[in-house]
């Protein structure tokens, strides 16, 4: 199933930063709704990646400790309608899927049985996450845990991927131990020990953050809108009737006429984003940052960009790597 058609699962947040003395509302609002219009770019990309991901986690998934899970519950349903036949049989059929599972891979620890996931996104100026960032960290320095736990909850953009396992080294002597009860007649002891048992599923989340995921396609926009010598693909004239095409319709031109400098700068704010979100420190995005800065210059001097282009390829996995994984 496609990400993009799971929206239910989506938490957005709006962040506009009060009016102050060097910052507005509506600046705030305006570099919002520019930096939507750029991710909106780029979402078949990222909902492409987000998607791969998920398909990964599914074909984790072990069919027969679904298989057991379901005869599991199948079984509680028959001790409630009480048709003990039944569910000893359901048992049965669960203890089987489960040894065979634990003989194709007795090495395992945990069987994964269902995948969900639910996206997290915080639309707003990288000024203002910084300032939502700052009042939870005032709140939680002032002990006003019950205040920020709120905002915290959604101070987020990502998609978590979250699996639930059966336990291997529980699970299936918990089946055992139901299905001996039962043949006992002691319904009510089996019910409390499969109850026990569906509660001692594992939970395990897998984090996707969106804004680093976003720069990497931006970078990707911008690389497309390069001739194959890598210089500028606008000329200078192109680039003077866009600039004041945009003065004269933003709201018109935006979608249409983005170039790739653009794209760089929208990929320094997801990159700023992501660090005010907290899914990284500064230190951790300097060198990022000092490509984006290479590959702007380039860009306006007209030079080759294929190396750049190759050494933040390099720097986007290398910061995968230290942080996300």
């Amino acid at each position: 199933m496609k990400l993009r058609n799971l929206y239910a699962g989506t938490a957005l947040a709006l962040l506009i930063v009060s009016a102050g003395p060097s910052w507005s509302q509506d600046t705030a609002q305006a570099e919002a709704e520019a930096q939507a219009v750029k991710r909106e770019q780029v979402q078949e990309s990222v909902t492409a990646e987000a998607d791969s991901q998920f398909a990964d986690k599914r074909t984790a998934l072990i069919q027969e400790a679904v298989d057991a899970l379901d005869e599991t519950m199948a079984a509680i349903a028959a001790i409630e309608k009480g048709d003990k036949d039944a569910a000893i049989a359901a048992l049965a059929v669960a203890t089987g899927k489960l040894e065979t599972v634990v003989a194709r891979e007795p090495d395992l620890a945990l069987a994964p049985v269902r995948i969900d996931h639910i996206t997290y996104d915080v639309l707003g100026s990288v000024e203002a996450v910084r300032k939502l960032g700052k009042q939870i960290a005032d709140l939680v320095d002032d002990g006003k845990f019950q205040e920020a736990r709120p905002l915290l909850s959604g101070f987020a953009s990502e998609v978590v991927i979250r699996t639930t396992s059966l336990p291997l080294a529980t699970y299936p002597d918990a089946i055992l131990s139901a299905t001996a009860l039962l043949d006992e007649g002691k319904t009510d002891e089996a019910m409390t020990v499969l109850n026990a048992a569906l509660s001692t599923q594992v939970v395990t989340d897998t984090v996707v953050a969106l804004p680093p995921l976003r720069a990497m396609a931006m970078i990707e926009k911008a690389k497309a809108l390069l001739n194959d010598d890598g210089k500028a693909a606008n000329d200078k004239a192109a680039t003077e009737a866009n600039d004041k095409a945009a003065t004269e319709d933003k709201a018109a031109t935006e979608d249409a006429d983005l170039t790739a400098a653009d794209y760089v700068e929208a990929a320094r704010q997801e990159l700023k984003i992501a660090e005010a979100l907290g899914y990284g420190r500064e230190s951790d995005f300097e060198d990022l940052h000092e490509a984006l800065n290479e590959l702007d210059r380039q860009i306006k001097a007209q030079e080759d960009t294929g190396g750049i282009f190759e050494t933040i390829a390099t720097r986007f996995k290398e910061l995968r790597t230290r942080i996300f994984n």
